[in-house]
């Protein structure tokens, strides 16, 4: 059955709405009918309409033909979820739970589902736990547990709305309506088999432990949702289970093979079939191609199977370039179809379309057929049933062996591994083995199966030599003490055997092993043998006695008894055991014993249950000797819990040890006791009956009583600290220990057992911690200084260093680090000079800044104080700090601080004048105003008049700094600048519309709304656009013109073979909207124009309030002294005798705004202002903790200027070592922890810095809600929903959302330990070359507009983003940072929101500008540009290329800005003498120009001489031709390396260049820097630097070690020697690329040249290329080259060379204008070429031919075919406009006969009617057949005509009413699929009249016998109607007839045009045309320089140039004529 749109969402709303009420009455699906209704639920995944707008029914106008019919449907569906929602947050969920399903919600065909789960059960797969993590309605769910009654069942469904129907389906199912990914970890290999159909795509899932895990393949898998799938299951199904999904064919064929490694990596390949395309069509409406791929877990495999290779590997058709998989290709049996073709898939792509003619049954069964193959193959059934775990191999009963079958005793005894483990296992037969083999422990045969069952280890099998196979199971060496207790644990005992050395190296007779130990469970002591009996066991206890002793000197074994309680798996590796617990190394050599004779301790009943205990004989016990001090404390020191024993041995000792520490403790406090005693004059008597204790010397074999601590984990008894984690070490009860399971209200203590000692260290270091970690907490949060923690914590550390010695010596060092605070702990020592010495916190605040100013030597630097102190002008701190009165003070700053009444205080200039001056000039006049009525007539002294008269010269000050008023004339307008109140465009609208139109906006949304009050023929037809789909009418075209967009309209092209539509852009609607919506627009301003001169003025008012109103102070830092600068250094190490003035300018600028810009070129000392900023901002405590950030390359320079220029500065500079993965977190502590001056490092290192996870959230989930939004308004907009743009959103909502997921996992799990951006205290941020991090992320409605960037952004600029932010939040302030560079715009005017976004988002926010959107509408134009594309077809393209009020954006740029150029700043700099050198096109070249010229016709790559272009390259063929086109001007060879050299190539005009000036510069050693970022250097491979080295070389004698390639650099340290050898003169000419060698590098000293072999992309690029030698420091030139620099840019004639370097060159232009100020226009055109798109074709054209009237031509050529294209479009809206009159006049003159004829009607009935006195009709009702004239007689009689009557469509009499005829007439309809005949009367006049539809009461006779009378009643109504109708029509005819009138305004300027191009054809003709001389066969000479430009083709056949090769044979004698291109 095919698939119904329709009947599928009838079935999903009855589904739904049975769902929902079930939910109610909170019950289950109950019945079979109710099941029933249910599983007719099939998801939204073919039913896209429920994402248009259906909230009433005008939406039906937006929506398409093809959907219509759905309408109702979905308005039923919305109402049905929104009574069911609690609120309209529950209706929101559920809607946008159902539209994301749009996306996947496929479900699948039950017969498929059974075909696979049969098929298994037919296979011998028994399936007890089932995992469903897709679920959709269950239809997998219900097929198991069809095979499988009895089965446990989990399934996972996201949907909201389909987990509800799932639930109340399957009550016995444990359903979970949530994402997969919230599975718990504890079902990690849980369930038997895992079966679904997955979603698809690169959607992120929010899985926290997933996406931080350590392994890649988890990582990666987060990334897309598919992969995840797979992963997940094979994680929750155990060894050998099965997971078995349908998923896309992307998976198979997915060109990068990783998932499918990764895959095969952990599982065995079971089978994999290729469904065919209509598995789906029928159930879910698609025809997507999909796989069914099922895997086996088998963790342990060693290797992949040929099947599983193939799968891995991918393949494309080279001839169809369909993608495809090489295991289809190896196996075409598992493609299930019969019938196979190329084609395309949904997304365009080729494919192969697979069809099954058997439909889905057919289907079903192939599949059934192929799996039971695949099972026979593949299915590892044992593995499946034993989960991994083997039997043991039973021993032969027989017990000798039989010759042809060798025993199990034979199999072991042949390997010689196998005769050692044997001997040892005879030895210990009762006990599990483990056998040390290299880095693992083994077990083999039966002990093998034992450890791996309760281990939960793999089992597997290996050879033994030629006898066969044993099973092994083993565990790396450091996991023992993981192991070894659940050994114990499970009663075994065990013996542990190491081995010596490799047994093939030995001989026989010479094993040897290290000794065993036997570990057993604890045992009743009654059955333990005694130590004194003999070593044979009695019977009874033969279990648990020592094995028969094998003669073996070597061996020593020891009985340990346990209960297996200590769990030491925390502990890294055994090996660290030789370590005590403070860290000191022991030698592990086995001390000599000496038995000293002791008393037997009395032994407890009861037996120990919580502790291993270790059982020595009482003999040993009383004879062993009293250990040393050291060996005390080296065995003291060992414990169960943090520090075990390594054997059995060190497991006694430490046993002796604790017991001699316990009396030796017992032994001193009843010394110390005594001697109190004594002391207070206590006497202690004996008296008979009383015990008195005496201390217990060493000596004394007397039992001590020694109180019992509980050593059990308990619940901690203290509140939860803020520092307190996991593995924090604290003290409870008097006892030492950890925390664990640290939760909000609690944590579990374990306590430790220390020595008394160790436990009074301990106790200390615990109080030290937590001193300092509340101390800083408390001066953090609350910026005051704590005196009495600062006490407390010297004390604290004072003593413990008196006591210990420093933190961090060697001996407390690891014991601090099992301390989770121990890093935090370590760094508050530094070491300075081999030192140990308190960190900075010890001795102040290191939090906050601390004031300490407490005099200044200046006025002003007293006012720097204050601002830093209260933050404002305080005269009474100023006057004590300088010692002058309060009105001497005031003079002495006159001009330098203003009276400000609004906050009753003095501002400084540089802010009162600054900003926003109009508004605080006019509040300022208010407040004079105010006070002066206010006292006016008052006779005495107020005491305010002195404080007016300041008022009154502050206000003189902003009015003359107040920005000239910008007038009306001046201004552009925008129509959707967000600052223009919506009143205004609802005026305008309502003008242009003629009628009332109200607009509306949303800040938070950034979006119109916009309603009319009534529609009409100017919204109906005039501005509207009717698509093949839908119908965009004038309220729709407003929305698109108020947010600069165009709707994208689609068309059909036909249909496909499946029947659907084929969809294209159709691109004549498109520009006529366009055209439409730019009449919209455009008349915006004529209308503005029209306005009176009142309104224009109010307009202009708000516009310079908002925007003209800033000012930038006039910054001068010329009074500042910078007292700790020292010149000296500077000057001897730099030159730098003294500042520049622009420096200290500059540097008071940032002091004040707290930062800003500093925008000055290379070379002008930015390195310099940012360190003096940063320390003089901590100086003056402006700043407490600066940091500087910079290229790599450069930082080192950075941190060598700050310690020149500040000797005694205190500053971190973070080197590589300190950026270590170990050596991390310990700098970052030392961050925290202490009060730098400076902290300085790399780009790439600040990037690792973690930043606050609460700001990421906060700044992430804002991002989150505007993708929201944008979705919304898309919708709202009335744009059609395609899938890729809703992919797009739901792909970035779901990434953002697994973002936010990851944060709040970590914020949730503490598992960041480490030090974050917040905590470190950096509270301002200089950020060197900032241009760095221009790549910010941003949202933006204009998707398809060019050279925008990347909206995604750059994670290096997100994590800057969040460190400002993090600073702004703190200081409740913008700037916080302070940006420097050259380039701050590199390409783009767009930038400048992005330098907003990060420095000033509180000042966009007040401009009304919360996204880029906002920002672009006042400040950017959008164009849209019709080319040619390359089939000559006209495309749009979009892109801001105009920018507008640049002044007032200029403004707002300078007010933060100080932009500098060398020549401002006056820097002893070389000038730039730039020189352009034109190279003609080889032969070569000329042939291949010819070759591009055609490609970019006609898009054939095989001209090019390489294959055709895939897919992808298809989109972006101007690009690759752009691309092209610049290999071939630098090098043929760059091409194609067959290409040979050529002696006029650009390689060889540069080589020749460099020679000249190498040898011009000889003497003085000049050098030279090459440019070039095509063609770099790469070892081994030909490449464009090595081949014009190769020139200089052999061609001219330049030798090979003065030409380098900065390239070759891979260190630090040789790059650095190449500079050096650069200013030295020893290396003269070096290579490089702009990224490596246009920054970071200063080699200018001897530079006399410059090279551009191409030209980059961007302005800033060739700015910074400039300035490796156009910069102060230039010796060579200054002295010897005029001081100037030779600049070269080498061009190929007829090449894209010369126009990339023009359009650069007007952009730097256009940039540097902005920056300045210096603009004479208010619009910026920065032109139309990026690198993303290339050039447009006809100017490709035009330039690769050579002739700039081409370029000219092509120009107008475009212009020409978009206005006739627009011409077309008008003509054909005029043409409808015509239809729709001639319509309407028709219909006028319908509704006037109508309205005739049915006045007759009407006269005819009133003159006959009879009516009553209240006017009520009477009936005068005949009906035929019924004789009476009984009412109710007669009523029956019409409800029996209606009931049992059948006309057959046709009219019959049946009576009359006042003469009118009375009719019936039958209707057949279809009601719960039966046939019903509905009978229908009417009332016959000149029209057929009806009363409720024609249909009688059948409840009620009267009212059906007047039924007829009030049918006629009716008439003067429907009269009314008809004319109420006919008078609007009426009314829109002259609107219609105006549009008819309506003449295209640009029918002029297209014949201007024309005209113009006809002029230039013949200009070109007769330049092209032949001269006389070249006729005859003369030679036409010609002098060099002349231009021959190239012909055209008939311009009637083709608009675009079409050049030929017009160059003849030449004499060899003659000279080349040449070409010049555009330059």
């Amino acid at each position: 059955m095919a698939y119904n749109r329709l009947q599928t969402m009838l079935g999903n709303i009855e589904a739904i709405r049975l769902a929902l009420s079930l939910g109610v009455e909170k019950r289950n699906a109950e019945n079979a009918a109710e099941r029933e209704i249910l599983r007719k639920y099939a998801g939204f995944g073919g039913l896209k309409c429920i994402l248009n707008d259906a909230d009433s029914l005008l939406d039906a106008a937006k929506w398409s033909k093809s959907d219509i019919e759905l309408f109702a449907p979905t308005v039923e569906l919305r109402q049905l979820i929104h009574d069911y929602s609690k609120d309209d947050r529950e209706f929101a969920r559920y809607m946008d739970s159902l539209k994301t399903s749009v996306l996947t919600a496929f479900y699948t065909p039950s017969p498929v589902v059974d075909a696979i789960s049969d098929a298994l059960k037919a296979n011998g797969i028994e399936v007890k736990r089932y995992l469903e993590p897709s679920a959709g309605q269950g239809v997998f769910v219900d097929s198991f547990l069809r095979n499988y009654p009895g089965a446990e069942a989990m399934a996972f469904e996201k949907d909201l709305i389909t987990g509800k129907i799932l639930d109340a389906l399957h009550p016995s199912v444990s359903t979970r309506i949530e994402g997969f990914e919230k599975i718990e970890s504890d079902f990690n290999g849980y369930f038997d088999v895992a079966c679904s159909n997955i979603p698809f795509g690169d959607f992120a899932v929010p899985d926290p432990i997933y996406a931080t895990s350590k392994e890649i393949a988890y990582r990666q898998s987060t990334k897309a949702i598919h992969n995840y799938f797979f992963l997940k299951a094979l994680d929750s199904v155990h060894e050998g289970g099965l997971v078995a999904f349908i998923t896309s064919q992307g998976v198979a064929n997915a060109a990068s093979p990783f998932v499918r490694m990764e895959l095969m990596r952990r599982a065995d390949l079971v089978g994999a079939l290729r469904l065919p395309n209509n598995t789906f069509s029928d159930n879910a409406g698609t025809e997507a191609g999909s796989d069914l791929i099922i895997l086996q877990k088998h963790t342990g495999k060693k290797a992949l199977s040929a099947d599983e290779e193939f799968f891995i590997q991918s393949i494309v058709d080279r001839d169809t370039k369909v993608p495809n998989n090489k295991f289809f290709a190896a196996y075409p049996q598992n493609v299930i179809c019969t019938e196979a073709k190329v084609g395309t898939d949904p997304f365009g792509k080729p494919a192969i379309i697979y069809k099954h003619d058997g439909g889905v049954e057919g289907i079903a069964a192939a599949i059934r057929q192929a799996l039971d193959e695949s099972f026979r193959l593949r299915l590892n059934l044992e593995l499946y049933n034993t989960q991994g775990i083997k039997p043991p191999t039973p021993d032969p009963i027989e017990p000798k062996p039989k010759p042809a079958r060798p025993t199990q005793a034979k199999k072991i005894s042949e390997t010689p591994i196998m005769r050692q483990y044997t001997e040892m296992k005879k030895r210990h037969p009762d006990a599990i083995l483990l056998f040390r083999v290299g880095d693992f422990y083994e077990c083999m045969g039966e002990d093998a199966v034992k450890s791996s069952e309760i281990l939960g280890i793999t089992l597997t099998r290996r050879m033994n030599g030629k006898a066969g196979y044993i099973e092994l199971a083993g565990f790396p060496h450091h996991a023992l003490d993981t192991y070894l207790p659940k050994l114990v644990r499970a009663g075994q005992r065990v013996a542990i055997c190491e081995q010596l050395e490799d047994p093939k190296q030995k001989q026989k007779e010479q094993e040897q092993f290290k000794p065993t130990e036997i570990i057993t469970p604890q045992q009743p002591p009654e059955i333990k043998p005694k130590p004194e009996d003999a070593p044979v066991p009695n019977e009874d206890a033969k279990s648990d006695a020592k094995p028969e002793a094998v003669p073996a000197p070597q061996e020593t074994t020891k009985e340990i008894e346990t209960d297996g309680s200590p769990d030491y798996s925390n502990n890294p590796d055994p090996r660290l055991f030789a370590y005590n617990l403070f860290g000191e190394l022991e030698p592990i050599g086995k001390p000599q014993r000496r038995h000293v004779q002791r008393t037997q301790q009395p032994k407890e009943d009861k037996p120990v249950e919580k502790k291993p205990k270790v059982e020595i004989s009482p003999q040993v016990q009383s004879k062993f000797r009293q250990l040393t001090d050291k060996e005390l404390e080296f065995y003291g020191s060992l414990n169960w819990d943090d520090n075990p024993p390594i054997n059995g041995f060190y497991e006694t000792m430490m046993s002796i040890a604790h017991r001699q520490l316990a009396e030796r403790e017992a032994a001193r406090q009843a010394a110390e006791q005594k001697e109190k005693d004594a002391a207070v004059g206590i006497e202690i008597t004996r008296t008979e009956g009383y015990f008195i204790p005496k201390p217990k010397e060493a000596s004394s074999n007397a039992p001590v009583q020694k109180e019992e601590r509980d050593m059990s984990p308990r619940p901690f008894s203290e509140d939860i600290q803020f520092f307190h984690k996991n593995g924090s070490m604290v003290v409870d009860k008097g006892q030492v220990g950890f925390l664990s399971e640290v939760k909000k209200y609690g944590a579990l203590f374990t306590p430790l057992a220390l020595k008394s000692e160790q436990e009074k260290r301990a106790m200390l270091y615990i109080t030290l911690s937590e001193t300092y970690q509340q101390l800083y907490h408390y001066e953090a949060e609350t910026h005051e200084e704590s005196a009495d923690l600062r006490e407390h914590l010297n004390t604290y550390y004072d003593e413990f260093v008196d006591k210990y010695g420093h933190l961090n010596e060697k001996q407390n060092v690891k014991f601090i680090l099992m301390d989770a605070n121990g890093r935090d702990a370590l760094a508050l020592e530094r070491g300075e000079n081999g030192m140990f010495v308190k960190a900075d916190i010890f001795d102040h605040p290191i939090a906050f800044a601390v004031d300490e100013v407490t005099s200044v030597d200046t006025p002003m630097e007293a006012l720097s104080a204050s601002l830093n102190k209260y933050g404002e002008v305080n005269l009474e701190y100023m006057g004590g700090l300088v010692d002058m009165e309060e009105d001497k003070l005031v003079e002495s700053l006159e001009g330098h601080i203003y009276y400000n009444p609004l906050v009753e205080n003095y501002e400084i200039a540089d802010r009162f004048i600054a900003g926003n001056v109009v508004q605080k000039a006019e509040d300022i006049q208010a407040w004079i105003d105010r006070e002066e009525e206010r006292i006016k007539g008052f006779p005495g002294y107020d005491g305010i008049e002195p404080y007016i008269a300041m008022a009154q010269d502050s206000l003189k000050a902003l009015q003359e700094a107040t920005p000239r008023k910008i007038t009306f004339d001046e201004l552009d307008f925008n129509f959707g600048e967000r600052w223009i109140p919506t009143g205004i465009y609802s005026a305008y609208m309502s003008h242009l519309y003629e009628t009332q139109v109200t607009i509306a906006y949303s800040s938070s949304m950034d979006e119109y709304s916009a309603k009319e009050s009534r529609g009409n023929m100017k919204i109906w037809e005039e501005f509207c656009v009717r698509g093949y789909y839908r119908t965009y009418d004038g309220m729709n075209l407003l929305k698109h013109a108020l947010h600069n967009t165009v709707p994208d309209i689609k068309k059909s092209i036909g249909k496909d073979e499946n029947g659907n539509d084929i969809k294209v852009p159709d691109s004549e609607a498109i520009q006529l909207a366009n055209t439409k919506i730019d009449e919209i627009r455009n008349g915006f301003s004529e209308w503005l124009e029209a306005q009176s001169p009142e309104f224009k003025d109010r307009l202009v008012d708000l516009y310079n309030r908002k925007f003209n109103c800033f000012v930038r102070p006039k910054y001068d830092g010329s009074h500042q002294t910078f007292p700790d600068l020292n010149l000296k250094l500077l000057g001897d190490r730099y030159g730098f005798h003294s500042l520049y003035q622009s420096q200290k300018d500059c540097v008071w600028m940032l002091l004040q705004n707290g930062g800003g810009i500093a925008d000055h070129e290379v070379g002008t000392g930015k390195t310099l202002i940012m360190c003096i900023a940063a320390h003089e901002m901590k100086r003056l405590g402006l700043a407490h903790k600066p940091m500087i950030i910079g290229l790599k390359a450069n930082v080192a320079e950075i941190a060598m200027t700050y310690k020149t220029a500040y000797p005694n500065a205190r500053v971190l500079f973070a080197d590589e070592k300190s950026f270590k993965a170990e050596n991390r977190v310990a700098f970052f502590n030392n961050i925290r922890n202490n009060d730098y001056d400076c902290v300085i490092m790399s780009h790439d290192q600040f990037g690792k810095i973690p930043q606050s996870p609460e700001m990421q959230r906060e700044i992430l989930q804002a991002e989150l809600d505007t993708v929201e939004e944008n979705l919304k308004v898309l919708k709202d907009q009335g744009k059609d929903i395609s899938r890729g743009m809703l992919k797009g959103l739901i792909k970035r909502k779901e990434n953002l959302t697994a973002k936010i997921a990851t944060l709040q996992h970590q914020m949730d799990e503490k598992k960041d330990d480490m030090v974050d951006f917040k905590q470190m205290g950096i509270d301002h941020i200089f950020v060197d070359e900032s241009h760095q991090f221009k790549n910010l992320m941003f949202n933006t409605r204009h998707d398809r507009v060019a050279g925008l960037g990347n909206s995604e952004g750059s994670q290096r600029a997100l994590n800057l983003l969040y460190a400002i932010r993090t600073i702004q939040e703190r200081t409740g302030k913008d700037l916080g940072a302070t940006f420097l560079s050259g380039t701050t715009i590199s390409n783009s005017l767009t930038e400048l929101y992005l330098l907003f976004k990060y420095l000033r988002p509180k000042e966009l926010e007040r401009q009304e500008i919360r996204c880029f959107d906002a920002w672009a509408a006042i400040f950017a134009k959008k164009t849209t540009d019709y080319e040619f594309n390359v089939t000559n077809n006209i495309v749009a393209k979009e892109r801001f290329r105009y920018f507008i009020k640049v002044p007032e954006l200029a403004a707002f740029y300078n007010e933060i800005t100080d932009y500098r150029t060398a020549e401002d700043v006056g820097v002893d700099r070389p000038m730039k003498n730039e020189i352009l050198h034109n190279i003609p096109p080889t032969p070569q070249q000329e042939e291949f120009i010819q070759k591009l010229m055609e490609f970019a016709k006609s898009g054939d790559a095989t001209i090019l001489g390489r294959g055709p272009l895939s897919e992808t390259e298809e989109k972006a063929k101007m690009l690759i031709a752009t691309d092209y086109a610049r290999k071939m001007a630098l090098d043929m060879r760059m091409v194609n390396p067959s290409y040979e050299d050529d002696p006029n190539n650009k390689a060889s005009h540069c080589a020749k260049m460099i020679a000249e000036y190498y040898h011009k510069y000889d003497a003085q050693r000049g050098t030279q820097f090459v440019f070039s970022d095509l063609g770099t250097y790469r070892p081994g491979e030909w490449n464009v630097y090595s081949e014009i080295k190769r020139k200089l070389i052999e061609d001219y004698g330049i030798p090979p070690h003065e030409i380098r390639f900065i390239q070759e650099c891979k260190t630090e340290r040789s790059r650095k020697a190449v500079i050096q050898a650069m200013n030295d003169g020893d290396v003269r000419v070096l290579f490089g690329s702009t990224s490596m060698l246009g920054t970071g590098v200063n080699a200018q000293k001897r530079a006399v040249c410059i090279h551009h072999l191409d030209t980059p992309w961007r302005p800033s690029d060739l700015t910074q290329r400039d300035g490796r030698a156009i910069r102060a420091g230039n010796e060579i030139a200054k002295l010897y080259a005029d001081n100037k620099v030779d600049v070269i840019i080498y061009a190929v004639e007829k090449s894209l060379d010369s126009y990339k370097f023009n359009l650069l060159h007007c952009k730097a232009t256009f940039i540097d204008q902005l920056k300045s100020g210096a603009l004479g226009a208010r619009t910026i055109d920065e032109g139309g070429m990026d690198e993303k798109s290339g050039m447009n074709f006809s100017e490709y054209m035009a330039i690769l031919s050579g002739n700039t009237d081409l370029l000219e031509k092509a120009k107008l050529e475009k212009r020409i075919a978009a206005l006739e294209s627009e011409r077309k479009s008008f003509n054909k809206g005029r043409g409808d406009a015509e239809f729709r009159l001639q319509t309407i006049s028709h219909d006028i003159a319908n509704n006037e006969a109508a309205i005739a004829r049915m006045k007759e009607d009407a006269a005819k009935y009133e003159k006959v009617v009879k009516r009553d006195k209240e006017g009520n009709p009477g009936n005068a009702l005949r009906i035929d057949g019924c004789q009476s004239s009984d009412e109710k007689v007669v009523g029956k009689y019409l409800q029996t005509l209606a009931q049992k009557t059948d006309t057959h469509g046709q009219y019959e009499r049946i009576g009359e009413v006042y003469g009118f005829p009375i009719c019936i007439i039958s209707e057949r309809t279809v009601v719960d699929g039966t046939e019903k005949v509905q009978n229908r009367f009417v009332v016959e006049g000149n029209y057929k009249y009806k009363f409720n539809n024609g249909y009688i009461a059948m409840s009620d006779t009267h009212a059906a016998c007047m039924n007829f009378v009030n049918a006629l009643e009716k008439i003067p109504g429907i009269i009314a109607q008809y004319e109420d109708r006919t008078a609007k029509m009426k009314a829109d005819v002259p609107i219609l007839e105006g549009i008819m009138a309506k003449k295209w305004g640009k029918e002029d300027e297209l014949k201007q045009l024309k005209s113009d191009l006809a002029a230039l054809d013949r200009k070109i003709q007769a330049e092209i045309a032949p001269k006389p001389e070249e006729a005859d066969g003369v030679e036409n000479k010609q002098t060099e320089g002349e231009t021959i430009d190239a012909p055209t083709t008939d311009t009637k056949k083709s608009m675009v140039a079409e050049p030929f090769d017009i160059y003849r044979p030449l004499q060899p004698s003659t000279r080349p004529i040449r070409t010049f291109g555009l330059y």
